[in-house]
């Protein structure tokens, strides 16, 4: 037996028959009465949540939803979100959570590709997306008939949901969403939608339908799906992707054991519940580890809730730790005077110190900068008793990796993908973590092949996506290893490098093969760059276009008397441009001259989910933004 098989084997003996239905079962027996989930004005004990969980369970089973049948939900991070989910488990069905800012026509793709039977809805603005879909929705406040026969009407209107199907798999036009049951979270006088034929509740009357919890129903197989997580389509509509019991229980006990976890984890749940990173943060680690979870309403909310909470655990798209840098230097910056300069110069020494080949002297003053000022940030962040700060989802900009270690808060590199259940590869506390995404999870094989992507094999990966079996074919090798599309290197001692994805790959019309990955992580170093998108497919070489960020933008407006200026003419500002200037030109320094950004434009507008520019987690699809900007970038070739 290999080392990676003993690794599994001991991992498959600790979860063999379990559930996450037992995991909650076993908290509520062994810490009855320790915190589980609070919210601002509530909390929930383990014994509490275990009463809830299974009073969901028993609401669902008196409306006919039970094993194998999908529950939907769209609501914010809030404990009723994470309860309801676990009934839905304990009553053993399967959930899928939808992010708040699909369009009516993306719901719909979910609910037909996922044939939820029930769904539970959060907010006015969701209920009338969600009466778009399922019908024409009344006026909110209004009186409406509701049809209490449970009967199944007709669904609304059809269409498609606005992006390429796959391989001819996907629902076609003319599909109908259908649901039984519809509750509705926080819509006060919630109305039927006119066309839909289902029962709908308030979420208070949902509950009293399992008041008296019965003895639980069939229990769920470990190999059942748990949940469905609905990837984020940047080239084509959103999949499903199947992550069962035992495949969600392997990689938190995997994730627990690198991670070196201390008993009584505190997380902060901020990120989508759609999102697999924080589904396994904040629902199923908290299972395995004990602790509680907190919630924060959004992104924006986490400069003041990170201090109040002080989690021992905290995940964050390079995107994040971005705006908690800015925030750093924001914060020392107002200082002004004597106070604001020594501020600088210890984060630059800092900075300094963490460079992988940095001098004696350099190392020095970095200790001396953080005895002076940076042994102050990690406390007044509220982090300074998070064990693991952890950074995935994109590429982290090597510059932003070095501030971090350099204020004392080493970032710890993951990479995975929904198909992984999260985390496949992830630092562990002795590697040298530069530029990597750190080495395989317990148990998890890893392997890159000839033209090297990178390809996982090992008991967190999914079994498949729902309804899709030529796409599942093609997901794995004939040998059973998952393709990620992305491609990578190894480093000698085993550490992942990842290097582009392989749908990406520019081919310029000199021929070279370019990573616009690579080179768009080096180009939002730059505070003022939010987000970056190279172009170059079949042209001569490399040009840019930059969307300035618009915290750093006002920011910047503020500090030049400029804070009443429109965006027009921030953009057109020379000192501006010269900033972002800057930006390429300290990029294209430490990069090979074919990939230098030759010439470069500003987005006049943000880039927006909305418009369909970004995915639900903040990464650019490629393909709509070049149509949405194909003047300006084949104007930038005659610049």
């Amino acid at each position: 037996m290999t080392p990676v098989q003993a690794e599994r084997a001991e991992i498959e003996a600790a979860i063999a028959g379990r559930t996450v239905p037992d995991l909650l079962a076993d908290m509520a027996r062994d810490r009855p009465d320790e915190r589980a989930f609070c919210s601002e004005s509530q909390t929930w004990t383990w014994s509490q949540a275990r009463g809830q969980v299974l009073g969901v369970a028993a609401a669902l089973r008196s409306l006919g939803v039970g094993s194998g049948d999908v529950v939907a939900l769209m609501a914010s991070n809030r404990p009723e979100h994470v309860l309801a989910d676990l009934g839905a488990s304990a009553a053993g069905a399967t959930t899928t959570t939808l992010y708040s800012t699909l369009a009516p026509e993306q719901i719909r793709h979910v609910l037909v590709d996922s044939g939820a039977k029930l769904a539970v809805v959060e907010g006015e603005d969701a209920w009338r997306r969600w009466g778009a879909v399922l019908g024409e929705p009344a006026e909110l406040g209004e009186s409406a008939e509701r049809d209490e026969s449970g009967e199944q009407g007709e669904s609304g209107e059809q269409g498609e949901s606005g992006e390429q199907g796959e391989s001819g798999e996907q629902g076609e036009s003319g599909e109908q969403a259908e649901l039984d049951v519809l509750v509705a979270l926080d819509v006060p006088g919630a109305p039927a939608p006119a066309g839909f034929g289902g029962r709908v509740l308030d979420w208070q009357d949902f509950l009293e339908l399992g008041a008296e919890p019965e003895a639980p129903g069939d229990r769920p197989d470990p190999g059942d799906t748990a949940v469905l997580i609905y990837t984020s389509g940047t080239t084509g509509r959103s999949k499903g992707v199947r992550l069962s019991h035992r495949a969600l229980l392997y990689e938190v006990e995997a994730l627990a054991r690198v991670a070196g976890l201390p008993d009584q984890v505190v997380s902060l749940s901020y990120l989508p519940l759609a999102h697999v990173a924080e589904r396994v943060l904040s629902v199923y680690l908290p299972l395995r580890c004990g602790g509680r979870t907190h919630f924060c309403a959004s992104v924006k909310e986490l400069p003041q809730r990170l201090p109040q909470v002080r989690p021992t655990i905290f995940f964050g798209v390079p995107q994040v730790w971005e705006k908690l840098r800015a925030g750093i230097e924001s914060k020392l910056a107002e200082q002004g005077g004597l106070r604001a300069r020594l501020g600088r110069w210890a984060l630059r020494a800092g900075t300094a110190g963490a460079e992988p080949d940095a001098t004696r002297g350099r190392k020095a003053l970095a200790r001396l900068a953080d005895r002076a000022v940076l042994h102050r940030i990690p406390a007044a962040l509220g982090l300074d008793r998070c064990a693991v700060r952890a950074v995935g989802a994109a590429p982290l900009p090597p510059g932003l990796e070095r501030f971090f270690a350099g204020i004392g808060l080493g970032l710890t590199g993951v990479y995975g993908l929904s198909e992984t259940c999260g985390a496949a590869v992830m630092h562990r506390a002795d590697a040298d973590r530069s530029g990597t995404v750190g080495s395989a999870m317990p148990g998890v094989e890893l392997e890159l092949a000839e033209d090297g992507e990178v390809l996982l094999r090992g008991p967190l990966c999914t079994s498949g996506y729902r309804n899709l079996p030529e796409a599942t074919a093609d997901l794995f090798t004939v040998d059973g290893w998952l393709r990620t599309g992305d491609l990578g290197r190894l480093t000698a001692d085993g550490q992942l490098k990842i290097t582009g994805r392989k749908k990406e790959v520019i081919v310029t019309a000199g021929g070279k093969n370019i990573s616009p990955v690579a080179v768009e992580s080096l180009l939002v170093e730059h505070p003022l760059v939010g987000q970056a998108m190279v172009h170059g497919d079949d042209r001569p070489h490399l040009v840019a276009l930059l969307m300035p960020d618009p915290d750093e933008l006002a920011r910047w407006a503020g500090a030049r008397g400029l804070a009443a200026a429109g965006r027009e003419q921030l953009l057109t500002d020379p000192r501006l441009r010269a900033e972002f200037a800057g930006a390429v030109r300290a990029a294209n320094a430490k990069l090979a001259r074919v990939e230098h950004v030759r010439s470069w434009g500003l987005a006049a507008d943000e880039w927006t989910e909305e418009a369909g520019e970004l995915t639900p987690t903040r990464k650019i699809r490629r393909k709509v933004l070049t149509e949405h900007h194909r003047e300006q970038l084949d104007g930038l070739y005659q610049a």
